[in-house]
């Protein structure tokens, strides 16, 4: 049967902001039956898109234009929606939004729906779900690290380039192998050893296709981890810090919402987050 409601949904413009979107997906479901619903991607985060290859509620992913907005495609299939979603929103940075509500919770209400409707979703259906369509070889006794939110960028969201070399010898002598994901232009470490893999060279979709493959995985709040957390499929924790502005309360606002997941959280900045708490985490694991 053909579907005849169509929806353009859900977030665009950054990996972790559409993994957060996706159980608008559930609720445009559940108001819509059997709705047809697009999926915008911006160009510059088109790496992602196969993240939502095999999903059940994506109908079409919808690659943008241009890097940083819509030209013609995007208005050609917009224009034949009956329902169209805000996907580009401003966030109002200035707002200590984070000490009231989580990430999940503010992505629903900068797409303009009630907060009410995502309080009547069961806490499966809070949950970003990807579903995964490639097969992995899973590694043994290995931790898998994605050391740096922002693509380096942002390095108040992050554990420093020495924490990470610290944390990574104290793993080795746990008998861990160690494989480092992220973004080329991230520091590099001056770790020697045959347990250490660089793997940063490695495509996006590469990258989380290994991540889920090891004995668990270790990252801070940034799109890699809530990918990981979306496939539900390993242990992983998560580095938090009170990073933005005037953020004095509700300190796992940040988190990814996986059942899975451990959260470590130390005030204003994650190098003080004490690396034989993460140690003992790991030997819990």
């Amino acid at each position: 049967m053909e579907k005849q409601i169509k929806c353009w949904t859900a977030r665009s413009d950054l990996i972790g902001d559409q993994i957060m979107s996706l159980p608008i997906l559930t609720f445009l479901e559940r108001k819509f039956p059997n709705s047809y619903k697009y999926f915008s991607v911006l160009r510059k985060c088109s790496q992602a898109a196969p993240l939502y290859f095999n999903h059940t509620l994506i109908d079409k992913i919808v690659i943008s234009d241009f890097n940083e907005g819509f030209g013609q495609t995007d208005k050609f299939y917009i224009d034949q929606c009956d329902i169209v979603l805000n996907t580009r929103p401003q966030h109002p940075f200035e707002q200590d939004w984070s000490n009231y509500r989580n990430i999940y919770e503010e992505t629903w209400v900068m797409a303009g729906l009630p907060l009410l409707e995502f309080n009547n979703l069961s806490i499966e259906e809070k949950r970003p779900k990807l579903f995964r369509w490639f097969d992995i070889d899973k590694r043994d006794k290995s931790i898998m690290l994605h050391c740096f939110a922002g693509y380096g960028l942002d390095n108040h969201r992050s554990p420093s380039k020495t924490w990470w070399e610290n944390f990574i010898k104290e793993s080795f002598k746990l008998g861990y192998n160690i494989a480092r994901l992220g973004h080329p232009r991230e520091p590099v470490f001056d770790i020697s050893s045959d347990k250490y893999y660089d793997l940063r060279n490695l495509s996006f979709i590469e990258q989380v296709q290994i991540s889920i493959s090891g004995s668990f995985y270790i990252g801070t709040d940034s799109g890699m981890s809530l990918a990981v957390a979306a496939y539900n499929e390993i242990p992983q924790i998560t580095l938090l810090t009170n990073w933005s502005q005037n953020h004095f309360q509700n300190f796992f606002s940040l988190a990814p919402n996986n059942d899975k997941n451990i959260n470590l959280f130390s005030k204003n900045g994650c190098d003080n987050i004490n690396i034989d708490d993460v140690i003992e985490e790991i030997k819990h694991l």
